[in-house]
């Protein structure tokens, strides 16, 4: 072929180089194999292979935002700002992954405090639609996920929840996942553990919202499956005085006769749970028996410096035990890693929060959702985030969902309050399998 005609086979390559973006920055190579017709009749076909030296243009800046409702007042004013500060820890791991490998792609978060109530959801998720975020971790309360179903789907924003657990907002081909393992299974999980303790008469107080309710209802109707009894107390949680309702308790474990087969379930939250464990230190039938509670008992609300003493002390002496979605082991690189990197960059460890684990977990599934769909789109992220979930292992574990959008795989920490180098916290010790219904203690509840 002449000159010319390579020439212009050259030129040609050149052109389709840089739409196709082969074009290699200063001092790289850039090497594109390409088939041309060059002439008019009886025109040749050739391939060459074109070695081309060049500037490249800068690649253009995206920005994708990740929408945190996150309550850090009501009920979650302790824990809530642990859960933030863990997805925003996620977000800046990201980035900086992105930064590290030349993307151009960023991630950034816009936090909104839904205060712990279902209005308090739905005025965030609000103020987030119109800042037109689709990619949301949160909210955290089933109250708040159940609240948002209908919006979150009409206006196609993917969320994903680092803690709520009730069966209220499980429902199928919605936009909310859940990253804990739901309470269908963490019902029957207590029930059993709680009779295999040899309770085998139950007294249930639990705040009435849907996750009380929801969870108090599963604990009742496996226990009794068991062979049980039980007397179930729905209390109103945003009542200042819930000292009648401890008076109910006490004298429901009276009447079950205050015995080694008595046992009390607390499922509070910060606020009242405090109330009533003031309350029923002071009282003596209240003080002779087993007690045990879910999840949301595990808080640093309930133990020193938040707490006074006297309640961690009545918590240990009535042999409290709680179970609560598990967290990997600090043999775990990942769980070690997490916890030093959150208490360098926030100044206390994690470990006081189970749900600051799951929160962080939730954030790098939002993440990598939205850097593989590659646009900004509710409606893909509603479709890759079952996939995404089922390839991604965190500190919290593996994060298959089921059918509902929820964790699959129940696997449930038993913790108990204890000092530990002078200070209280919630010792992990024991653990029980959803999948096998076994339990196995580490040391003595």
């Amino acid at each position: 072929m002449s000159s010319k005609a390579w020439g212009v086979v050259s030129i040609v390559l050149f052109i389709i180089g840089i739409l196709l973006g082969y074009v290699a920055a200063p001092g790289k190579v850039s090497v594109s194999t390409t088939t041309v017709t060059v002439g008019g009749a009886g025109a040749q076909t050739v391939t060459k292979t074109v070695t081309v030296t060049g500037t490249a243009a800068a690649p253009e800046q995206k920005e994708y935002v990740i929408g945190l409702a996150i309550a850090v007042t009501g009920g979650y004013a302790v824990d809530g700002p642990r859960r933030r500060n863990a997805a925003i820890l996620a977000i800046e791991e990201i980035n900086a992954m992105l930064e590290e490998v030349g993307s151009p792609v960023r991630l950034k978060y816009i936090h909104e405090d839904t205060k712990t109530s279902a209005e308090g959801a739905i005025a965030a998720y609000e103020k987030l639609a119109s800042a037109g975020v689709q990619m949301v971790v949160g909210p955290l309360a089933t109250s708040e996920c159940k609240a948002i179903l209908d919006y979150a789907k009409s206006h196609h924003m993917t969320a994903i929840s680092p803690s709520s657990t009730g069966t209220a907002a499980m429902v199928k081909n919605d936009y909310c996942f859940r990253m804990p393992s739901p309470d269908k299974y963490q019902g029957p999980a207590l029930a059993k553990i709680i009779w295999d303790q040899g309770i085998k008469k139950l007294v249930i107080m639990a705040r009435s919202d849907d996750y009380g309710k929801g969870l108090a209802d599963l604990i009742e109707e496996n226990f009794k499956k068991l062979g049980g009894q039980v007397v179930k107390i729905i209390y109103d949680h945003t009542q200042p005085d819930l000292s009648a309702d401890v008076e109910r308790a006490s004298a429901a474990v009276a009447d079950f006769g205050a015995d080694a087969e008595t046992g009390v379930v607390i499922i509070a939250f910060d606020d009242d749970g405090i109330k009533i464990l003031e309350a029923a230190r002071l009282d003596p039938t209240l003080s002779k028996v087993r007690w045990f509670g879910p999840d949301s008992m595990k808080r640093a609300t309930f133990l020193p410096p938040k707490a006074k003493e006297d309640i961690a002390k009545f918590l240990q002496s009535v042999h409290f035990m709680a179970t609560t979605p598990a967290v990997g082991s600090k043999e775990n690189p990942l769980v070690k890693e997490f916890i030093e990197k959150y208490t360098k960059r926030f100044g206390e460890s994690p470990e006081a929060s189970t749900y600051a684990f799951y929160a962080y977990d939730a954030a790098w599934v939002a993440g990598l959702t939205v850097l593989v769909a590659h646009k900004y789109d509710g409606r893909v992220f509603q479709k890759l985030v079952p996939y995404i979930s089922k390839h991604f292992y965190g500190v919290t574990g593996w994060k298959l969902l089921d059918e509902y959008g929820d964790a699959a795989v129940p696997i449930y920490d038993i913790v108990a309050p204890r000092i530990v180098d002078g200070q209280w916290t919630f010792k992990t010790i024991g653990k029980y399998d959803g999948t096998t219904k076994a339990t196995t203690f580490y040391e003595q509840p």
